[in-house]
């Protein structure tokens, strides 16, 4: 009866012949996997944690979105659902028992260590609430992850997320002390620069060793010291460099490769989204033409202000 009910919920159906358990990557780059968990397992005893491959990996955080688990690390025990998530490292011993019918979904972010050995939340395993921001923000990882978001969106999507499960969501308030606003400060102008230079190729993880940081503590200053993420700067350098090149006869599809962007689709996404218009609206105008047929009316549109990414 326990299968039968476990198996009715959302359609989900354990394969015959297929493990209890079934991994799907989500993302995969330097410093960075993203795996989701599919576990169709109904034991209520306890079992070593499964978390994923382990090699370099010295940070697991695993967000729950459908089902429960008792989490046992240290001999103490805790419920997680999708209300909380747990955040392991390398060495912690872990197991888990199902107690809820409901099969059990969840993200598994595995980090590796940077060059610094900075990562967020102090040491030991914890459980963490998930608030409703939060879960918005987990599950919109997993969106983007799927739709094909580039690279450097997804970590720092996954960076911004952990530092908001281990210390909240709000950017870090302005320091007080003169000397850590200068220090701040010439951190957010150094990533800017290697931002610029490194243009579209550089990824977070090889920016924060540029600049001698974690992404975590990176993310987090230069949105303080700035007022947008990472993301969006660089969204507006590559908005600004396709431009540039507007004015001449290169097809958009050439300029969204050049510059990073997943496709022209995508291009023409990002480029209305912070130029208020569409990119052969602007080439128009910047070659002194009309603009291509169906588009005045749509380009003359007012636009909202490009929201925070």
């Amino acid at each position: 009866m326990a299968r039968d009910l476990r198996t009715a919920h959302h359609g989900w159906r354990r394969p015959s012949g297929e493990e209890p358990v079934r991994r799907t990557r989500l993302a995969q780059q330097a410093g960075l996997r993203i795996t989701e968990l599919a576990c169709f397992e109904d034991h209520r005893s306890f079992r070593t944690a499964v978390t994923g491959e382990p090699d370099e990996t010295v940070l697991v955080v695993s967000l729950i979105r459908t089902g429960g688990l008792v989490l046992r690390v240290g001999g103490r025990e805790e419920f997680v659902d999708p209300t909380t998530g747990f955040l392991l490292r390398r060495g912690d011993d872990a197991a888990v028992a199902h107690l809820a019918r409901l099969p059990d979904l969840s993200t598994v972010l595995q980090f590796h260590q940077d060059v610094h050995g900075e990562c967020p939340g102090g040491a030991g395993p914890r459980v963490l609430p998930v608030d409703a921001g939060l879960d918005l923000a987990h599950r919109g990882l997993v969106a983007a992850c799927r739709a094909g978001a580039d690279p450097f969106e997804v970590a720092e999507r996954a960076n911004r997320l952990v530092a908001g499960l281990v210390g909240g969501r709000e950017p870090a308030p302005c320091p007080r002390r003169a000397s850590t606003v200068v220090a701040h400060r010439r951190l957010a102008h150094q990533a800017c620069a290697a931002l610029i230079d490194g243009l579209p190729t550089a990824g977070l993880e090889e920016i924060s060793r540029l600049v001698g940081c974690s992404p975590f503590h990176l993310s987090r200053v230069f949105r303080a010291v700035t007022g947008r993420t990472l993301t969006g700067y660089r969204n507006q350098l590559r908005v600004r460099a396709v431009v540039e090149e507007l004015g001449g006869g290169r097809p958009l599809r050439e300029l969204a490769a050049k510059y990073g962007f997943a496709d022209q689709a995508h291009l023409t996404r990002v480029f209305r989204q912070h130029a208020g218009a569409l990119p052969k609206v602007v080439r128009a105008a910047l070659r002194g033409t009309a603009p291509p047929a169906g588009t005045e009316q749509e380009s003359s549109t007012p636009r909202p202000p490009p929201s925070p990414e």
